[in-house]
């Protein structure tokens, strides 16, 4: 059985990081108090609530039809309660693991999380984009600035020690910190509590209605209104407690916060005044198989895979389009809500007009191919209008848009507009996309690991060693799952990204490896083809934060689904383990490993794997024909001074370049910092100017009419 660990994370950018990913499996501290089943102690609203909120739902209807609907924008400030231990020490929780929570919601209520993609199909089509944006607030109640953090020495507050008792939450606590709930959504981070004698891992008030008597519980108030979470149920990193590491409490919450009801109506069989919901008997738990047939609801069941049940983290995936159009109407309607939605306290104090600016992932594709885009704005834009000529979609109003496509050769614009409550500015790239014609002879790089947006880590295992290397199973492989598209491709080597690596000094090697998937329910099977790489250069690849390349002589020819990886031993002093992202970046996860007992299993193996989902950072170059070996020796471009200072002299052999070139500079994390396009030059000798560039490594990456190369150089100031 594997188990994950807490921890060693590791970035490109030559220093290591921490992260945690939670095991699957009790605690081993068994003293530690451990929430094994979902509470809400959230309360249940009466009639006269729906009596005020039905007709304004259908006017909501009636307006969306028309185009009505907006993006609301919603200012958050964390209270963290702790008791005098530095940031980042137990109930003191990171800034990390709070920007993680954050970064949940807007997934979450934007429908951008990734596990959408795992929704059963019967219910996927009523799955909704909410339209609520959450941003940490950065003007504080008295016109100063913050992060959007407010910690919290509860001792300060009086003499009582956790666990606290809900009441006292609400009534001391809350009342002694809370911030202005015209202008923030509060979220008190707190140690240990329940109610009635049951531990809790969060609760929240309801949006009061407009005509309603009073703002009695379990409606906020000037004094009550948010959300409270237990510590170790808030975000996906740090110190949070399996099978709540997912950061869906807050989301469950703030469903409740923005008007919807548990999925089973809090009866029964109840009702929870959303039509595409499936009526249910009552809550569930855990991640139960579908369908899970209730209330004579037949064939397809619970939709147990709602927010607003009680399953899982990993188990609860979406909103639905009533519900929805429940919570868009709340935040017209409901006073707080709608004065909330007008707050400018996620800009600075006297915030400037934003500077617009981004990048792409890749600016010079072959047609069919995909990019994906960054905002790179400063002074705090809360707004994004993207337009992208020649792109499908042609626009996009998301922060970082990916998965833009390219159908067409040629050569396209991309232009952004960002807005704050102070202004707007455009950023426009005439020429920034180069999209070359199908069928060009060309290699290129896939990898299931973002660049972009996933987080470079490293998982250690329970007892020694690493998930994505050696340990403690004694792992013989490790491997990402590839699907090559088209006909007559071969693979003519990898990229390896190793974040530990050691080597004994006494010539040992590891196996890369392809494989074909003919292996039992499309596992790997047959090696394809191999090549070795010693461990001094995975030591020295690790060590310098740069990639690792393997050369297939000859290259290997491949289509379909295809495994690439590397196949080690255990020898005294040689370790290795290979980067990957957090989990649950990536959905389905792509990443595999043979264990000891020669059988080969998926890293998101539940129960008996580590339960996790993500990829690996491996790079295959694929090429569209046999025989170029574009990274073998006789085909290498050379590169002098390096390192350099003002300009690199880039120099084509005859054979791999007789025309313009197309060319792009990298940092080692991937980040394009430089295009150009060089004209033809008879004597191969071309001058890149990178006097712009800080000191430090990037890799050069020349595309030419017979392929794509890349070399690694160094600027020294």
């Amino acid at each position: 059985m594997k188990k994950c660990l807490f921890l060693v994370g590791c970035l490109l950018s030559f220093s290591l990081i921490s992260s945690a990913q939670q095991r699957l499996f009790k605690p081993s501290n068994l003293m530690e108090k451990e929430i094994t089943k979902r509470s809400c102690a959230s309360g249940v609203m009466d009639a006269d609530y729906e009596n005020w909120l039905q007709p304004l739902i259908q006017q909501h209807a009636q307006n969306n039809n028309k185009g009505a609907a907006i993006v609301f924008n919603i200012p958050v400030v964390f209270h963290v309660l702790h008791n005098g231990v530095n940031v980042g020490v137990g109930l003191n929780i990171s800034d990390a693991q709070i920007l993680s929570q954050l970064a949940v919601l807007n997934e979450d209520f934007r429908k951008l999380n990734a596990d959408t993609a795992t929704i059963q199909s019967v219910f996927a089509g009523v799955a909704a984009d909410c339209e609520i944006n959450f941003c940490l607030a950065q003007t504080n109640p008295q016109g100063g600035l913050t992060n959007g953090i407010d910690r919290i020495n509860y001792t300060t507050l009086g003499p009582t020690t956790p666990p606290f008792q809900k009441s006292y939450i609400d009534g001391t606590i809350k009342l002694n910190t809370i911030w202005n709930t015209n202008n923030y959504l509060n979220i008190w981070v707190v140690p240990d509590y329940n109610d009635n004698g049951f531990d809790i891992l969060g609760h929240a008030t309801f949006p009061a209605g407009s005509g309603l008597s009073g703002l009695s519980a379990p409606f906020g108030s000037a004094t009550t209104d948010g959300i409270v979470l237990w510590y170790k149920s808030c975000g996906r990193l740090g110190n949070v407690q399996f099978p709540y590491h997912k950061g869906r409490t807050a989301t469950h919450e703030i469903g409740h916060w923005l008007g919807l009801r548990h999925i089973w109506g809090d009866a029964t069989c109840g009702n929870d005044f959303c039509t595409d919901t499936p009526t249910q008997q009552t809550a569930n738990y855990g991640c139960p198989a579908f369908p899970r047939v209730t209330c004579s609801n037949g064939p397809n069941g619970d939709m147990f895979m709602d927010f607003m049940d009680y399953g899982d983290d990993l188990c609860l995936k979406m909103f639905t389009a009533n519900q929805k159009a429940r919570i868009q109407t709340v935040m017209s309607n409901s006073p707080m809500r709608v004065a909330l939605s007008q707050s400018s306290t996620c800009n600075p104090p006297g915030a400037a007009v934003p500077v617009a600016n981004f990048s792409a992932s890749n600016t010079i594709i072959t047609a069919g191919g995909t990019i994906n885009f960054s905002d790179l704005s400063t002074n705090v834009p809360t707004g994004w209008a993207w337009t992208f000529t020649g792109g499908n979609p042609s626009s996009s109003i998301i922060q970082n848009p990916t998965n833009i496509a390219y159908a067409s050769a040629g050569t396209y614009a991309v232009s952004l507009v960002a807005t704050n409550g102070s202004g707007s500015d455009t950023e426009t790239k005439t020429g920034y996309i180069t999209v070359n014609p199908t069928g060009t002879l060309s290699c290129d790089t896939i990898t299931n690991f973002d660049v972009v947006t996933h987080t470079p880590s490293i998982l250690g295992s329970l007892g020694w060693g690493y998930v994505s290397g050696h340990n403690d199973y004694l792992d013989l492989a490790k491997a990402d799952k590839y699907t090559i598209v088209g006909a007559n491709q071969t693979i003519d080597g990898a990229y390896f990204v190793f974040g530990i690596g050691s080597s004994s000094g006494t010539g040992q090697v590891a196996t890369v490896t392809v494989w074909d998937d003919n292996g039992a329910a499309g596992k790997p099977n047959t090696a394809l083809g191999t090549a070795t790489v010693s461990y001094d250069s995975i030591a020295a690849g690790a060590l310098a934060g740069s990639l690792t390349w393997v050369d297939f002589v000859p290259n290997i020819a491949v289509s379909g689904d295809v495994y690439v990886g590397i196949q080690f031993t255990y020898n005294p002093g040689d370790t290795l383990a290979i980067v990957h992202c957090q989990d649950g970046e990536i959905t389905v996860g792509t990443s595999w490993e043979k264990w000891s007992d020669n059988t080969w299993h998926p890293y998101n193996e539940l129960n008996t794997g580590w339960g996790i989902e993500v990829a690996q950072l491996i790079l295959p170059v694929i090429c569209p024909f046999v025989g170029v070996n574009e990274n073998s020796p006789s085909f290498k471009m050379n590169l002098f001074p390096n390192p350099a200072n003002t300009n690199l002299n880039l120099v084509i052999p005859n054979q791999i370049g007789s025309g313009n070139l197309q060319i792009r500079v990298l940092t080692t994390l991937g980040t394009n910092v430089l295009t150009e396009k060089l004209s033809f030059v008879q004597s191969g000798i071309y001058k890149v100017d990178v006097s712009s560039l800080s000191q430090g490594f990037y890799f050069l990456e020349v595309i030419t009419e017979y392929g794509r190369q890349i070399e690694k150089f160094q600027i020294s100031k």
